[in-house]
């Protein structure tokens, strides 16, 4: 037992002293990480002490944001070292994760170097630059943040020295975009003349950012005073507002707060800013305007959007400069994009003015601020009638009919028979034409011999009433099921099977989709009934609708375009029986932005309000027709073709192929023995 337990005391020996040095610099409550050569600077304190209030006063703003990881930088080497201990042991003890950025840190580029090749040899195309380092107010730095899903802190102490002003005009640039809604920067000052220095065209604090400056008085007592500070765009001058002044301690930081609440419900004018934006008319021969609703199903995507980002320009007070484009965009071979995905890839578009799919390829581009309607595109088509794909002569009566007909049939031949046999009149008739007779009652094609004696005519008249009865069901039935739908297709895989020929809408996402599907029924449809037809096989709503009103045809189509030609176009009876089948389900789809678009937070929150207010709900019932319904149920007149009779003509060839074949023996034995002669004289002529 005590050669088990030596081993695991020496592991664990080994694990303590591993963590030695970690325990040196990290208590149970928080947390502190430096940077490579990073040094506390070790200037001397102006005869002002910040005590308390100050760290109080800053865990408690960080702790109502929810940040619970720090970057406090320091750009001003007279500091004092004691008051930097003093503030990092304050939030160590609140369990808040600090790492300290000096300017030494800040200047060191040796760790960030083999990053900084990684991204230069990146294919995916990035912002253009907007930094241009000049090694006197402008250089380069280390300070390089990832994209964060977590919230996070920065605190900039004394933000009026070159070294900080370049780290706030490095973070505002578009290759960075550090002014983001999970980044809370707070600038601290003990002037208020600082403020001044933000209104740099290259400090842009966009309307999305969290930026505050936190005054705090150089002397005893105690005071500060918070401002929220953002700029509508780079050459406007900075908006503030105060949250809270007066601000003694902890508490009263607090409660500043949650009454200023939320700093994007202050910043819903940005002054009439113009933004590139564009749309997309895929199909400019048929489109009218972006209102006519008589169109609806033309450019639905772009109409339905439209409202919606009218509606955000009247909120914001903003201007479109709009461009059009009649493609999506979607990849190319060379790993470019063509239509409006090209515009975000060369970074020429603000925003889209509608909403496209939201694709992995599409998420290098763009940003997508919020999802707005969903489109269904699927396989439209008419169940094919009953009697293409049965043998609807045999369905009017079920199994147990069936036997009883046979029954009364062989019934009705053996009394006849019996008749003939005892009756004491005679009949001008064989034993044959009994049977005769009865197949001719069940036609209703009546007999040809006169029958005299009572019971024989009991015989006939009781045959031919029943034989009405059976006639008539018979022939209602099949009257109905020649104007019933069938339900043989309820999957792709049915469809595939069916006689049904297949076309797709000309747009290029189908074409795109049914090549890419992973779905082996789809893939073995697309492969069977698509691509053998070639380009053929692609058309627009109009002509694929109609083909499908008219014949054995199933249309793959935007589902709303769909019910807007089957509202506009069909009868009330050509609506009932409508099936769809969807062969892939596309991706929800979003209104993209460029990347590091400074204003998406606050574009997010006004389509989120659309939504919840229902205005989406709205423009997608104006918009977007909904399925038909069958009001009128089967019905109307239905044409029968030579589909619906080909069990009677194939009975008839087979009735004269049998009575050709009979003739030929018929013939053959009546003039057997001349037959026969003629063969005896040629094989003697032979010999």
């Amino acid at each position: 037992m005590s050669s088990l337990i030596f081993p695991e005391l020496l592991v664990l020996l080994l694990l303590l002293l591993l963590l030695w040095p970690l325990t040196a610099t990290t208590s149970m409550s928080g947390h502190v990480s430096l940077p490579a050569d990073a040094a506390i600077p070790s200037g001397q304190p102006k005869g002002d002490a910040w005590g308390n209030q100050l760290p109080d006063m800053l865990v408690a703003y960080y702790r109502h944001h929810g940040v619970h990881s720090l970057m406090l930088v320091v750009c001003h080497a007279d500091i004092a070292a004691s008051r930097l201990h003093l503030l990092l042991q304050h939030l160590m003890a609140h369990d808040i994760y600090v790492q300290l950025w000096t300017e030494h840190c800040l200047n060191d580029l040796q760790h960030v170097s083999n990053e900084t090749q990684m991204d230069s040899d990146s294919q995916v195309p990035k912002p253009p630059r907007t930094f241009f380092p000049n090694n006197d107010t402008h250089w380069e730095l280390a300070f390089l943040l990832p994209g964060l899903h977590n919230k996070l802190g920065i605190l900039l102490l004394q933000f009026n020295s070159s070294c900080a002003l370049n780290l706030l005009r490095w973070s505002a640039a578009w290759e960075h975009n550090y002014f983001t809604t999970n980044r809370f920067w707070l600038l601290l000052t003990q002037d208020m003349q600082d403020l001044e220095l933000l209104a740099d065209e290259e400090i842009f604090i966009p309307p999305d950012s969290e930026l505050r400056v936190l005054w705090h008085s150089p002397v005893m007592p105690f005071t500060a005073s918070l401002l929220d500070v953002y700029k509508v765009a780079a050459w406007k001058p900075p908006k503030i507002r105060l949250v809270g002044q007066q601000l003694h301690n902890s508490r009263h930081i607090t409660h500043a707060l949650q009454h200023f609440g939320s700093a994007i419900t202050y910043r819903q004018n940005l002054e009439g800013i113009v933004f590139n934006t564009a749309i997309v008319i895929a199909f400019p021969d048929l489109f009218t305007t972006i209102d006519d609703l008589s169109m609806r199903h033309i450019d639905t995507i772009s109409k339905v959007n439209h409202r919606l980002m009218l509606e955000l320009a009247n909120r914001f007070n903003v201007s479109y400069n709009t461009y059009q484009t009649v493609n999506y965009g979607w990849r190319q071979p060379n790993g470019s994009f063509d239509g409006l995905m090209g515009r975000f890839q060369r970074y020429e578009l603000d925003f889209a003015q509608l909403a496209i799919f939201m694709r992995l390829d599409r998420i290098a581009q763009c940003d997508f601020v919020a999802e707005t309607y969903r489109v269904r595109a699927g396989i439209m088509f008419r169940q094919p009638p009953l009697s293409a794909v049965a043998n609807i002569f045999s369905m009017p009566f079920q199994i147990d009919v069936w036997i009883s007909i046979i029954v009364l049939v062989v019934i009705t031949v053996v009394v006849m028979l019996l008749e003939m046999l005892f009756s004491p009149h005679t009949h001008k008739m064989s034993y044959m034409d009994s049977l005769n007779f009865v197949w001719g009652a069940m036609c209703q094609q009546g007999f040809y011999v006169d029958v005299r004696n009572r019971s024989g005519r009991i015989i006939v008249f009781t045959t031919f009433v029943a034989a009405l009865f059976l006639f008539t069901s018979f022939s209602a039935n099949i009257v109905a099921l020649l104007q019933s739908p069938s339900d043989a297709i309820q999957t792709l895989g049915d469809l595939g099977q069916s006689p049904l020929e297949i076309g797709v809408q000309d747009t290029q996402y189908n074409k795109i989709y049914f090549t890419e599907s992973t779905d082996p029924v789809t893939k073995s449809l697309y492969h069977k009934k698509i691509a053998t037809k070639g380009d053929n096989a692609y058309m627009r709503p109009a002509l694929g609708m109609e083909k499908m009103r008219t014949g054995l045809f199933a249309y793959q189509v935007e589902l709303q375009a769909g019910y807007q030609v089957v509202s506009d176009t069909f009868s009330e009876p050509e609506k009932c029986g409508l099936m769809e089948l969807e062969p892939f389900q596309l991706p929800m789809m979003g209104i993209p932005t460029r990347k590091n678009f400074p204003y998406k937070e606050l574009f997010r929150r006004q389509l989120r309000w659309q939504r919840e207010v229902s205005l989406v709900n709205r423009e997608e019932r104006k918009w977007i027709p909904q399925k038909p319904k069958c009001e009128s149920g089967v019905g109307g007149f239905v044409s029968i073709g030579l589909t619906e009779c080909r069990y009677a003509f194939r009975i008839f060839g087979y009735g004269t192929a049998l009575s050709f074949a009979v003739f030929l023996c018929e013939l053959i034995r009546s003039h057997s023995q001349s037959i026969y002669k003629i063969f005896k004289g040629s094989r003697r002529i032979q010999h």
